[in-house]
C-alpha cells in the first residue's frame, strides 16, 4: 500500500514539474501575443527620412499657376475667293465655329477688285471681335487712280489682346511673290507667348530652304515661350521641313487625327500646312484637320496646354 502511494506522489511531482517546464513565462514575455510580421513586397526597407510633401496651402507660393490652354487655328484663305465666288462672311463664319483663341490666315487681302476693295483684316476682326494685326508682304498700285494701294500678306486674329507684333520679310528670289513671317506677342494671364505666322514659296524647293533658315535666326534667342504655323508650302521630311525641324516639334505624331493632309481642299493629297510648337514647354493634346468651304486649303486646328511652374 505504501508503495502504490509513493509512485503516485513521485507520479504528481514528475507532472508538476513538467507543467512548470511548459508553462512558464519566458524572460521576455509580455503575455500579449506579437503582431505577425507584415507580409513582405520584396523591396529593402526604406532608408533616410522620408520626403517632405510640398504644401497644399492654395495661397501658398508653391503651389503651380494653374495650366493654361490655347487652341490655335491656322488656313490659307485664299482672299476669301472660293468655289461660288468672294465670300468674306462665310470665312468669318467657318472661322467662328472653330472656337480658336488665335488664327493665323495666310492670303490675305486689302483694296483687291478681286476681293470686293475690301480691308479683309479689319473687317475679319470686326466680323469676329477678335484683335487681329496685318503683316504686308507686297503691295501693287492701287485698282482706280486715287485709291488705296492693293496689299497681300498675312493675318493673325486673336481672341487674348495682342501686345506687340512685326512683320518680316523672308528672303526670295527676284520674281517671285514676297513672303513673310509675323510675329504676334499674346498676352496670356500667366505671361505673354509668341505666335509665328509664315507662308513659304510655292513654287521652289531650294527658296524654301532659305526661308526656313531665315525663320531659325528670326525665332533664335526668343526667350518666350513660341508656336510656329502657317501654310509652310512643304511636306514633312521635306529639306525645308527638316530646317524647321531643329527648332521646333510636330504635335501630329503625337495627337493627330487622321493623315492631316490639307491640300487640295476637296480631296486633299499633301500636307504642308502646320501649327508647330517650339520652346516654353507646350503639351499638344489634339489636332485635327478641318474642311472649308470658301478657302483651298483645310484648316489646321491644335490645343495646346502651358504648364506653368510653381515660383518658389
Amino acid at each position: 500500500m505504501n508503495r502504490w502511494i509513493h509512485a503516485g506522489f513521485a507520479a504528481l511531482a514528475l507532472l508538476l514539474v513538467v507543467c512548470l517546464v511548459v508553462f512558464w513565462p519566458r524572460p521576455d514575455d509580455t503575455g500579449v501575443r506579437p503582431p505577425l510580421p507584415a507580409p513582405s513586397s520584396g523591396l529593402p526597407p526604406p532608408t533616410g527620412t522620408p520626403p517632405t510633401l510640398a504644401p497644399t496651402d492654395p495661397t501658398s507660393p508653391c503651389v503651380a499657376p494653374p495650366t493654361q490652354r490655347l487652341r490655335v487655328a491656322t488656313i490659307n484663305i485664299h482672299g476669301a475667293v472660293g468655289p461660288d465666288g468672294y465670300d468674306l462672311p462665310a470665312m468669318a463664319d467657318e472661322i467662328r465655329a472653330w472656337d480658336a483663341d488665335v488664327v493665323l490666315l495666310q492670303e490675305v487681302h486689302r483694296f483687291r477688285a478681286k476681293s470686293g476693295l475690301d480691308d479683309q483684316p479689319a473687317e475679319l476682326g470686326q466680323l469676329l471681335s477678335m484683335d487681329v494685326v496685318f503683316g504686308r508682304n507686297f503691295t501693287r498700285p492701287p485698282e482706280s487712280e486715287g485709291g488705296p494701294r492693293r496689299e497681300s500678306g498675312t493675318a493673325t486674329l486673336s481672341r487674348l489682346p495682342i501686345l506687340s507684333w512685326s512683320n518680316q520679310l523672308l528672303p526670295n528670289f527676284p520674281g517671285l511673290q514676297q513672303r513673310g513671317l509675323l510675329r504676334a506677342t499674346i498676352d496670356l494671364p500667366g505671361g505673354a507667348v509668341d505666335v509665328y505666322n509664315a507662308h513659304f514659296q510655292h513654287t521652289r524647293g531650294v527658296i524654301r530652304i532659305v526661308q526656313a533658315r531665315g525663320v531659325r535666326k528670326l525665332v533664335a534667342g526668343n526667350d518666350r515661350p513660341f508656336l510656329l504655323g502657317g501654310d509652310l508650302n512643304a511636306e514633312s521630311g521635306s529639306p525645308a521641313m527638316q530646317v524647321i525641324d531643329t527648332f521646333t516639334s510636330d504635335p501630329w505624331p503625337l495627337v493627330g487625327v487622321g493623315e492631316g493632309l490639307t491640300v487640295p481642299p476637296r480631296v486633299p493629297q499633301r500636307r504642308i500646312d502646320f501649327v508647330l510648337y517650339g520652346t516654353g514647354g507646350w503639351v499638344p493634346e489634339q489636332a485635327q484637320v478641318l474642311a472649308s468651304r470658301v478657302a483651298d486649303h483645310r484648316a489646321v486646328l491644335v490645343d495646346y496646354a502651358l504648364p506653368r511652374r510653381a515660383d518658389c
